[in-house]
């Protein structure tokens, strides 16, 4: 059976053994859902209690703490203490007197606080350090109290830097050669007198007398961390634990940690002090705390082996039980059928595969012919219009083959030139032949099939991305009434397809010739016709009869002289945009209004005005300081219009742009001269000689002309701008200065006091005064 599963690892077999074990997880994964559950129950609890001794502890060394809060404010009060603050160095008796009886006081505070090792004041003044038994320098107290012995006296000095010091920190102090570890708790003392520095009152606490709250354990260790989770004390093997503690996982106010320590796995219960910020942490050997969920998952995994093993059996019984019968039905479809089953899909695929087989299959033929018949009739169509048929065919075969039926020797083409998608665009970028095209061009054939009528059959194409249209006219009694046929036929489709899609189209007509070999010829006669296109614009109808006629009558030369293309180039470069654009407008009227010029002059003349209007750029950018290559883009959309309207039009929105910019550029010359002028003011208005004459002879131009020009371009005279300058200047001076009104007078510009007071109440409603009290 399991040879038979390896080999169809495709089958039916395959699902249904991961179904049945799919059914089978299910109380495996909920028996380890619950065993996750009641892990982290137990482990909560375990927690729960460490956390509640570590509390006690908290609460009990806090409380000490605390203590020495209430201490530090005695201290404060202290009149001996705070009397000293004041002292300077050198000292004299009375100051020796004075340190007696601090270091009295210091004694009675310590008696009455058995954990406190040791207190000092430390005054910066004097640089005089008081204990409890004599008094030193700061250098004394460094040698009794620094980390290490390697520390600088600098080093040390930063702890007590600080302008207010309030902080508990692991200290090493010297007790005769030997290094005794303990708490510094340093607090600046502050007094009435801000003016001097605050003295800073140290107590060293000694580390065996503040651990004597906490219960000794056999197998667990209890340490505690500052802050900065920097080792204060220890219950046992402090060097093991600061070596091996991972410190920077004890995040949060409390929580369970493990961890590998001492190459041995330890679980790390802790709690956050509110008032110190230290944590109390508990180190306990990891199968210890863990023993009772050990015990927890032993039963779980056997529970889960157990089900397992059970359900495994069970399944390969069911799953033999109902493959059975799906093996015996395999067996006679495959002798039936023909198909041999190869284990490579499910049964139940192979079955469907073999019911269907032969439906599918008709289907797909059907398709196939259908889809290479339509390509084939318009691949011969194709061919018919280019003139490349084989004449060693028979072409009334060849007719019947490709189901095309002609009811008369009168031919003639209709050529459809898509100018706007209309509600078929898509904002694809390469779908400009894509989809929407192809849509287009289904509906044209099915338009123009339909509104020929009784009048023409028609056989429609795509013949280099345009739509071509055979038809077949009826025999009709005269030419006339065969063109009248086509033009209604051309009209009546733009105009449907213009209002139901919104698309327009360029259609050219040709002429109407006899038997299927003048095909060809007409579509000649077509493409001739619509190359007209770039004269009479998008969306004309364009017959091929009009443009002989216009050929025959035609044999002048555009008209572009020399001395049009120098008078635009002057108009552009001065930025006169409606004489521009007024004379381009006379170019297109000379050239296509009343006798267009032919299509191959059209084009000349085309280049002809690209040619100016690239040389005028040139010309406009080197002036105005532009980026010339920013222009080529527009050059290069001028060449690639289809018609001589949308050349013009293109050309126009190219003038707009141009001539603005030279506008643009001559106000910004006007600026410059403006900025220029504020800033001669506010150089010189202290100048008593500053005035409108002196700014224009600065910058060689008439008084007149400065100022017109200033008062145009910022609704300002400037005889306000320099009172206005002035008196900003003089408001600084009477706010800041004791001087007298002559004073700011003249520093501001003004010779005449008189002159200064007027102008001064004029603009500001008060005197200079009465704004000089305020």
């Amino acid at each position: 059976m399991l040879q038979k599963i390896r080999k169809y690892n495709r089958s039916v077999i395959a699902t249904w053994l991961v179904s049945y074990l799919s059914v089978l997880l299910v109380p495996i994964v909920i028996s380890m859902i619950l065993y996750s559950a009641t892990h982290s129950l137990v482990e909560k609890e375990i927690n729960r209690a460490n956390e509640l001794l570590l509390t006690q502890i908290e609460m009990s060394i806090d409380s000490k703490l605390k203590g020495l809060e209430q201490l530090s404010l005695e201290v404060a009060l202290n009149k001996n203490v705070s009397s000293f603050a004041n002292v300077e160095k050198p000292l004299f008796d009375d100051h020796y007197y004075q340190l007696f009886n601090i270091a009295e006081s210091l004694r009675t505070y310590q008696r009455a606080n058995d954990y406190i090792e040791q207190i000092y004041v430390m005054y910066a003044n004097s640089d005089t350090v008081v204990s409890t038994f004599n008094h030193t320098d700061s250098h004394g107290l460094f040698t009794l109290m620094r980390p290490e012995k390697e520390t600088s006296f600098e080093e040390w000095r930063r702890l007590f830097d600080q302008k207010y010091v309030y902080k508990y920190s692991p200290m090493k102090y010297w007790n005769e050669g030997t290094s005794m570890s303990g708490v510094m708790f340093a607090r600046s003392l502050v007094l009435n007198n801000p003016l001097q520095p605050y003295p800073i009152l140290i107590i060293l606490i000694n580390e065996n007398k503040l651990l004597e709250s906490i219960p000794k354990y056999n197998d667990s260790s209890l340490l505690i961390l500052d802050k900065d989770n920097q080792f204060i004390a220890a219950s046992k093997d402090k060097q093991e634990l600061q070596e091996h503690l991972p410190s920077e996982r004890l995040l949060g106010k409390k929580g369970l940690v493990y961890a590998e320590m001492n190459q041995d796995k330890a679980a790390l219960s802790y709690v956050t002090s509110e008032l110190t910020g230290w944590k109390y942490v508990s180190v306990l050997p990891a199968e210890i705390f863990n023993e009772k969920m050990e015990y927890l998952k032993a039963i779980t995994r056997l529970g889960i082996a157990l089900g397992l093993l059970i359900g495994i059996i069970v399944t390969i019984i069911f799953l033999r039980k109902n493959y059975m019968p799906i093996q015996v039905l395999l067996q006679n479809m495959t002798q039936r059928s023909g198909f041999r089953f190869d284990g490579k899909s499910n049964e139940y695929s192979f079955l469907q595969n073999a019911l269907h087989h032969t439906f599918i299959e008709k289907d797909e033929i059907s398709k196939l012919l259908k889809l290479h018949n339509n390509t084939i009739r318009a691949h011969f169509l194709t061919r018919l219009l280019k003139g490349q048929l084989e004449k060693k065919l028979s072409l009334t075969d060849s007719f019947a083959a490709h189901n095309v039926h002609f009811v008369s020797d009168r031919f003639a083409v209709l050529l459809f030139s898509i100018d706007a998608y209309g509600k078929l665009q898509t904002d694809e970028a390469d779908a400009s032949f894509g989809q929407e095209t192809q849509m287009l061009h289904f509906v044209l054939s099915n338009v123009i099939e339909e509104l020929a009528g009784d009048d023409a059959t028609v056989y429609s194409t795509e013949v280099n991305e345009l739509t071509a249209c055979i038809v077949n006219l009826k025999p009709l009694p005269s030419n006339e009434e065969e063109d009248l046929v086509l033009i209604r036929m051309a009209t009546q489709t733009q105009v449907f397809i213009k209002e139901h899609i919104h698309a327009e189209m360029t259609i050219a007509v040709s002429g109407v010739h006899n038997d299927v070999y003048g095909i060809s010829q007409s579509y000649q006669e077509a493409l001739e016709t619509l190359e007209h296109r770039i004269v009479r614009g998008n969306g004309q109808l364009i017959l091929y009869k009009e443009i002989s006629m216009e050929a025959a009558c035609s044999g002048r030369n555009y008209y572009y002289p020399l001395s049009v293309e120098q008078q635009l180039v002057y108009y552009v470069k001065t930025g006169n945009l409606s004489k521009s654009q007024a004379l381009l407008g006379e170019i297109y009227e000379a050239n296509f209004k009343d006798h267009p010029v032919s299509v191959p002059l059209a084009k000349c003349l085309l280049f002809n005005l690209a040619s100016t209007m690239l040389k005028t750029l040139d010309e406009v950018s080197s002036i105005s300081k532009r980026n010339f290559e920013a222009h080529a883009e527009d050059v290069e959309r001028l060449l690639n219009c289809d018609t001589v309207q949308d050349m013009m039009a293109h050309m126009n929105r190219v003038l707009e742009q141009v001539c603005e910019w030279i506008q643009t550029d001559k106000k910004n010359q006007h600026t410059y001269l403006i900025d220029d002028i504020r800033d001669y003011i506010q150089t010189h208005f202290r100048d008593v000689n500053l005035n409108i004459s002196m700014i224009g002879e600065s910058f060689s131009l008439t008084p007149s002309y400065v100022s017109k020009i200033f008062k145009e371009h910022t609704g300002e005279s400037l005889l306000d701008l320099i009172n206005h300058t002035r008196l900003s200047a003089a408001k600084v001076l009477l706010s800041e200065h004791n001087l007298t009104i002559n004073e700011v007078a003249w520093r501001v510009g003004y010779a005449d006091v008189s002159t200064f007071l007027r102008i001064f109440k004029k603009f500001e409603g008060m005197t200079p005064g009465k704004y000089q009290k305020i």
